[in-house]
């Protein structure tokens, strides 16, 4: 793809993405060094992930100045051509940056990875404390931005001391994955989540959600997990089961979010003392 517009060579970049970019410094509504700084901040805008995504931008122009050949590097260009160019130096300029490139993408993809295993709890394969802490924070800070409810939901496998006592360790993970899984299943929006919070806990954050819609959440999950029929000697019934404990609040920036889920604890606490294999919900 070709343009001799700025704006519009702009535009292409972001909807296609290419492996490189050969521009010149000479275009019809600005120059190229100038394009430049604006393809480099669009692609520090356009991630979380801590590395940038990069694309080479190599300079074509019929001007030696060393001053341009400076402002152009330090703007983010990697590699400066004086035209005409020959094609054997142009084809192996290319496949330098090309090979730069894609090392760089290997990197890109292996921090990626990385970052999402260190965001997963290992047994369950469900997000952990520390993910639930991270997106608890952004999620108060968007639900005080759009004056809307945040709920969570703190949740605990009763009697499960007792249950890797009777079957063992192995059969108790076995029973926390499942468990997880079960929760997990329950929720049925991308922006709720669910996390394991330690031990035998799981926590879940329901943004844009009331009291009323958590608590009906929160007996979705119940019941799911009675549902998974494990067997439990001293469970509720014979099976396992979970109480849970329900916090909702209007966010704001005067109040914490871990008073939410210090009121969800004071919940299930309640929950455990009534019998157990119930939800309670805690207004702040």
């Amino acid at each position: 793809m070709a343009t001799g517009d700025g704006s519009q060579a702009l535009k292409m970049i972001q909807e296609t993405w290419p492996s490189l970019v050969l521009l010149d410094t000479t275009l019809q509504d600005t120059d190229g060094i100038e394009l430049t700084r604006r393809i480099r901040a669009w692609e520090k805008s356009g991630t979380g992930t801590g590395i940038s995504p990069w694309t080479p931008i190599v300079f074509l122009s019929s001007v030696t100045d060393e001053d341009t050949l400076a402002k152009g590097i330090l703007a983010g260009g990697d590699d400066f051509l004086c035209k005409p160019v020959s094609e054997v130096v142009l084809l192996a300029k290319v496949r330098a940056m090309l090979r730069i490139s894609t090392r760089q993408q290997e990197i890109c993809e292996v921090h990626r990875q990385l970052k999402e295993i260190a965001s997963l709890d290992s047994l369950t394969g469900i997000p952990n404390r520390r993910h639930f802490d991270d997106t608890l924070s952004i999620e108060w800070k968007r639900c005080i931005r759009n004056e809307t409810p945040l709920s969570v939901i703190l949740s605990d496998v009763d009697f499960f001391k007792q249950f890797n006592d009777i079957y063992g360790h192995q059969a108790g993970d076995s029973c926390l994955k499942a468990v997880a899984s079960s929760l997990s299943e329950s929720l049925f929006r991308v922006e709720d989540t669910v996390a394991r919070y330690g031990g035998e806990e799981f926590i879940a954050i329901l943004p844009g959600t009331d009291a009323n819609g958590a608590y009906a959440v929160a007996e979705r999950m119940r019941q799911s997990a009675i549902d998974l029929c494990i067997p439990h000697e001293r469970g509720i019934d014979g099976r396992v089961s979970c109480s849970f404990g329900v916090a909702s609040t209007h966010p704001s920036p005067d109040s914490a979010p871990q008073q939410l889920v210090k009121t969800a604890d004071n919940g299930l606490y309640t929950a455990k003392n009534a019998g157990r294999n119930r939800v309670i919900v805690k207004l702040e």
